[in-house]
């Protein structure tokens, strides 16, 4: 029970770090100038995203250094709203860290998470167009920051 408690406090100090240190993507459904939204993902969603997460096998090749913010959106109306998000890094969840890569998904595809299928879920996403990337760096310095997740390519789409 004492463990259960101590994953829980530790998975609700992640996901309020994230929010705190991930920004929000704009796209053109965003107005201009105008931050986005949020609301935050239930409880349900938080441990199971974080439980696929944690079960992926592309986090242990996550460099220690640049961690992959997961964050997640919804769509009401026409107006983007950010949801929580997760620092991903080596082996780990992250309370701290400044990610490099910024990976955006519908927060929907949440419901589909079984535990071990996270990369068919980020898949399905880019395939259907919902997906969305954002760094500050280029290719070539993405390559050579994440060149420990080349063999996991397939799991983002690529």
């Amino acid at each position: 029970m004492k463990k259960k408690y101590i994953q829980i406090s530790i998975l609700l100090i992640v996901v309020l770090l994230a929010a705190i240190f991930i920004e929000p993507v704009t796209t053109g459904k965003a107005s201009e100038g105008q931050p986005l939204r949020y609301v935050p993902l239930s409880e349900e969603e938080i441990q199971k995203a974080a439980s696929t997460i944690l079960s992926t096998e592309f986090i242990q090749d996550v460099p220690e250094k640049d961690p992959i913010a997961l964050v997640f959106y919804s769509y009401e109306g026409e107006e983007m709203v950010q949801r929580d998000g997760f620092l991903i890094g080596k082996n780990q969840l992250l309370t701290s860290g400044i990610p490099s890569l910024f990976i955006y998904a519908p927060s929907n595809y949440i419901n589909q998470f079984n535990g071990n299928n996270l990369c068919e879920i980020v898949q399905l996403a880019n395939n259907n167009g919902e997906l969305i990337i954002n760094s500050e760096y280029g290719n070539t310095k993405l390559l050579l920051k994440y060149s420990s997740l080349l063999k996991h390519r397939g799991c983002f789409g690529f």
